[in-house]
């Protein structure tokens, strides 16, 4: 199983102040992240690919489209969210729901939720 880093301490305190201030509540745990990488990276036939979203980053950027798994996807514990894609959208919900991970379909794209906010219900596929 792919290991995870840990997040640099800054980056922890500042996770933790979000968590204790009700801003954001956790879905994932590093199981399941390591599950999604390990399938993504086990599937390279399905060129997946990700872009994500920091719940420290201001709430309307994200990353490019990105394939490497082994290291850019890392650290995974201030992932709000992270959005899918490759050559099979069936295979990539199948996977989801293999391993029962938080997602949603947002315009036929979809993306797995490491936070959630208040007063966001997002569907679950």
């Amino acid at each position: 199983m792919h290991q995870l880093p840990e997040p640099e301490e800054i980056t922890k305190a500042k996770i933790r102040r979000l968590l204790t201030t009700g801003a954001i509540f956790p879905v994932m745990n590093n199981t399941r992240w390591a599950e999604l990488i390990n399938a993504m990276i086990d599937a390279p036939h399905m060129k997946p690919e990700f872009r994500l979203h920091s719940a420290l980053a201001p709430s309307d950027y994200c990353t490019e489209w990105d394939g490497e798994w082994h290291y850019h996807i890392h650290p995974v514990a201030e992932i709000e969210w992270i959005e899918l894609r490759a050559d099979s959208l069936d295979w990539l919900l199948s996977t989801l729901r293999k391993y029962n991970l938080p997602f949603s379909l947002e315009d036929g794209v979809p993306r797995v939720w490491g936070y959630t906010r208040p007063g966001m219900q997002p569907l679950w596929g």
